[in-house]
């Protein structure tokens, strides 16, 4: 099972809003994360929750667990995708935490 993943965790992949160059290759931060759900003190990170790259630019998780939920979204873990400017998947999770 994947570790779940908490503001601060790492994505990695590309932003694509960097005209006229198609893509850069990026990486960054989780940047928001459940209100009041807390793991390694730091709030868990879930479906919809914002990334930014190192450019700036942000993007959404936009996959996670579909059977551990916080605030009724599935919990974004360490191979959750991200869209939007950034384009990638999260990389690092909470080392003493897994979801399904």
């Amino acid at each position: 099972m994947p570790q779940l993943s908490t503001i601060g965790d790492i994505w990695v992949g590309i932003c694509c809003c960097h005209p006229p160059a198609p893509c850069v290759s990026m990486s960054g931060t989780i940047i928001t994360g459940s209100p009041n759900a807390i793991s390694e003190s730091s709030p868990v990170a879930r479906i919809t929750d914002i990334t930014i790259g190192s450019c700036g630019h942000t993007g959404v998780i936009v996959s996670g667990s579909n059977v551990n939920f916080t605030n009724s979204l599935g919990k974004a873990f360490v191979g959750s995708s991200v869209n939007g400017c950034n384009i990638g998947v999260v990389v690092t999770g909470a080392a003493t935490q897994i979801t399904g």
